[in-house]
């Protein structure tokens, strides 16, 4: 076998393994629980004198400048979900697009430790979606509305590749002389 065969065979088998190793870190369809349909852990900390203030909608002081030394924004209030869970909000800057409070964290109890979670961008969507864009279809409001400007990019390089490959292909006749 020639030294090249041989290396593609390595290089095929490696690829193999690492799609392998890969795919057992997907989530299961549909899992509602999953990284990008729900939320992402950011870390976890000490639950001890944090808990109580979390129960008074108070951001306790350790928690923020966590957050903050991670450069997230502040929470600006904390609401009770069930016993050891909390959503905390916050205000976004831009008014015009997000006119109230948004769910920005998860804060979950776990034993001693409080693991705190980023919610996806994708739970907006589903929650205030359809009121803020007055669109009965979640797949039409996001590439609508949510990203019009992308969509526009997207349409306008395939209308581009589009005419390329039509004038590339075109017939050229002899024109006579």
């Amino acid at each position: 076998m020639k030294s090249m065969s041989i290396a593609a065979l390595l290089f095929v088998l490696f690829l193999g393994a690492l799609f392998v190793y890969v795919a057992e870190d997907i989530p299961a369809f549909g899992d509602a629980n999953s990284a990008p349909n729900r939320y992402v852990w950011l870390f976890d900390m000490d639950a001890e004198g944090i808990e109580d203030d979390l129960n008074q909608g108070i951001i306790p002081a350790s928690l923020g400048d966590k957050l903050e030394g991670r450069g997230f924004p502040l929470p600006s209030g904390v609401a009770k979900l069930k016993e050891g869970e909390w959503d905390a909000v916050i205000i976004p800057e831009e008014k015009h697009y997000y006119p109230k409070e948004q769910k920005y964290y998860f804060i979950e109890k776990k034993g001693d430790k409080l693991d705190v979670y980023r919610y996806s961008l994708y739970i907006r969507f589903v929650e205030e979606g359809e009121h803020e864009t007055e669109v009965p279809n979640m797949v039409t409001y996001i590439l609508a509305d949510y990203r019009g400007y992308d969509t526009l990019g997207e349409t306008t390089v395939i209308f581009t590749a589009g005419v390329a490959v039509l004038l590339l292909l075109r017939r050229k006749e002899k024109r006579p002389e």
